[in-house]
């Protein structure tokens, strides 16, 4: 369908180490993506446009109608696939966040629309090298916005990249906007057993998630208060 020219948050990504990944492990880790991005619709309803679009046998597209939450998404997403993670197999997924307008979105295939975020965000995922997240905008102030793009984007992905499965656990429930309590009243996990509520501040701590919370306010704030100007 045709769209007005407006702000919208793309993400490209493809899974880390996926050549590593037995063909049943890739298929569950592609799976859970998708399952995640549908239970954020869930929390965060009118957050994801249309559903996830998955190609190949590890590759995966998201597009977002709220661009104030590309960050949090990421890291939703980052963090389910992290938490699934053992001592043998590690799970996790490079994400390129593309910010900016739309010009057309398929009903059929996300991956078939067009603009300039889903160009930005395609285009990002090919230029990553050793990151797992990075973030390019169609914006006319680059240098308000580089800052964002070459430093704190990288320090996140460092923190994300060093969580734990039981890090990642406690995080994703903390996205999701659940307590502590209510964290612990829904973990489940492969030894059948619930921590304490101590046990998942205490990873929430390891994980820095009141800087990382921090964070993703200021990032949602900039971009809510209209700090990006769509290029003419």
């Amino acid at each position: 369908m045709a769209v007005t020219s407006n702000l919208h948050a793309v993400l490209t990504g493809d899974l880390v180490g996926s050549s590593q990944l037995a063909s049943n492990q890739s298929k569950q880790a592609m799976e859970l993506l998708k399952t995640s991005a549908s239970l954020y619709e869930r929390c965060f309803p009118g957050t994801v446009c249309e559903k996830m679009d998955t190609f190949r046998h590890d590759s995966w597209q998201l597009l977002l109608n709220k661009p104030e939450q590309a960050f949090r998404v990421a890291l939703f997403l980052r963090s389910a696939l992290k938490m699934e993670s053992d001592a043998t197999t590690k799970y996790d997924t490079r994400i390129s966040i593309g910010i900016g307008a739309i010009d057309y979105i398929s009903t059929e295939r996300i991956s078939d629309s067009r603009g300039p975020a889903f160009t930005l965000s395609g285009k990002g995922v090919d230029t990553m090298k050793r990151s797992s997240l990075a973030l390019s905008i169609e914006t006319v102030e680059t240098e308000s916005w580089s800052d964002m793009i070459h430093a704190v984007i990288p320090l996140l992905d460092c923190i994300a990249t060093d969580w734990t499965p039981t890090e990642s656990r406690a995080v994703n429930a903390a996205l999701m906007g659940r307590t502590q309590e209510e964290s612990a009243a829904h973990w489940v996990s492969k030894k059948k057993s619930s921590p304490s509520r101590q046990a998942i501040g205490d990873s929430l701590i390891r994980a820095h998630w009141n800087t990382v919370h921090s964070v993703l306010q200021h990032a949602e704030k900039k971009l809510r208060d209209g700090a990006i100007k769509q290029a003419l």
